[in-house]
């Protein structure tokens, strides 16, 4: 057995309770055409509150495992890359262990199928398995792959010990892969790697001032996009507001894209505007579903006809804690008062004042948004 060491890092105890989960740990890739290289992704989570740093992979001769980084904070997210060449057409089976901080036996994860035939160069498209629009990432740190001779499998899971003399090492370059023609990589779509976790809090202006032919289409066309963009791993609340602020979803994955667009779709305006209780308790909410190290937003679509007074600005920032949550402000019409209204609510809430006046070329302007404040 090949051993490939993701990592050296320095002595630490391994902690008793898993805490990683994954995208697929036993993967039935059925039957495959043909193929020169098989290769793809699995995504890692780190689901507790505590780092875990991965140390390295034992794998099956020829399998070449990668990872975008070595230490996952927590809720954090990483990108595991495995690649082999099969050496003959027929059934085959790779296996590859894990080895992480978070528990003493390792992580066992398989790839299993059928390869009907082999391409004899890699001239054409490998088969790629993962998530399609992983194809093209690259793989920012510089993985560290150490080769040693075959030996038994260390139970120990002991961290090597590097007293004696050094062991040949190779460094390989990051390699940028051109995007698979039949796996297109989507600009619009929020990359694992690129972007942190996200808790959006949509906070939506219902009241009659909302009636106007172009603002609630224009609300509903700009969320739409954003929910198109979303992941399984980011929560979605949406509550609306007029005489009452209603709590319509909360904690909904990315994922429900069907269920988040037939909500949009439901929204009608009717009522008064009553936007400073509604920020209120939107940042109560967002609190309970609070990510720590990602993205916690509140996103209010408005035409701001109310007034959100020193008082309630007050109960906002001593409600803050250590959740914060930032407040950005979308602006449907023209009304200058109402504009300047909101730009003073977002710099209250440390977030961006966007404003939307016409359909074209504004489709964008919420998923830009969550892109600035996610970045990693």
């Amino acid at each position: 057995m090949q051993k490939l060491f993701l990592f050296i890092l320095i002595a630490f105890g391994f902690a008793s309770k898993a805490q990683l989960s994954f995208s697929d740990r036993q993967t039935d890739l059925g039957t495959i055409p043909e193929a020169y290289e098989i290769k793809g992704d699995v995504i890692i989570n780190n689901q507790s509150d505590k780092k875990v740093f991965l140390l390295r992979a034992d794998a099956d001769k020829g399998v070449k495992v990668f990872a975008s980084k070595k230490t996952l904070l927590p809720k954090d997210t990483c990108l595991l890359v495995i690649s082999f060449i099969p050496s003959e057409k027929g059934k085959f089976k790779r296996n590859i262990k894990l080895i992480a901080s978070d528990k003493e036996n390792p992580y066992e994860l398989s790839l299993y199928g059928n390869v009907i035939n082999l391409k004899l160069d890699d001239k054409t498209a490998c088969f790629y398995f993962g998530s399609r629009k992983h194809s093209n990432i690259k793989i920012k740190d510089e993985p560290l792959v150490i080769t040693t001779p075959k030996q038994p499998w260390d139970v120990s899971n002991r961290i090597p010990d590097n007293s004696s003399e050094p062991v040949t090492t190779k460094t390989f370059e990051p390699v940028v892969e051109e995007p698979l023609k039949t796996y297109p990589f989507n600009a619009n779509e929020l990359s694992m790697l690129e972007y942190r976790p996200n808790n959006i809090v949509f906070l939506v202006d219902v009241s009659n001032s909302m009636k106007d032919s172009m603002k609630l289409p224009l609300m509903k066309t700009a969320l739409n996009t954003l929910i198109d963009a979303v992941r399984d791993i980011d929560r979605i609340t949406l509550l609306t507001y007029a005489d009452s602020v209603r709590v319509i979803k909360e904690g909904i994955s990315g994922a429900n894209k069907t269920e988040l667009k037939g909500i949009v779709s439901s929204l009608k305006a009717k009522g008064l505007t009553k936007g400073n209780k509604a920020i209120l308790r939107s940042q109560t909410i967002a609190q309970k579903h609070f990510i720590q190290y990602g993205n916690n937003q509140i996103i209010m679509a408005t035409d701001g006809e109310f007034r959100f007074y020193d008082v309630d600005y007050k109960k906002w920032k001593d409600s803050q804690g250590d959740k914060k949550i930032i407040l950005t402000t979308v602006a449907f019409g023209d009304d200058k008062e109402a504009v300047t209204n909101l730009k003073d609510i977002a710099a209250k809430g440390e977030g961006s004042f966007i404003h939307i006046k016409k359909k074209a070329g504004n489709e964008q302007k919420l998923l830009d948004e969550i892109k600035l404040r996610s970045k990693r």
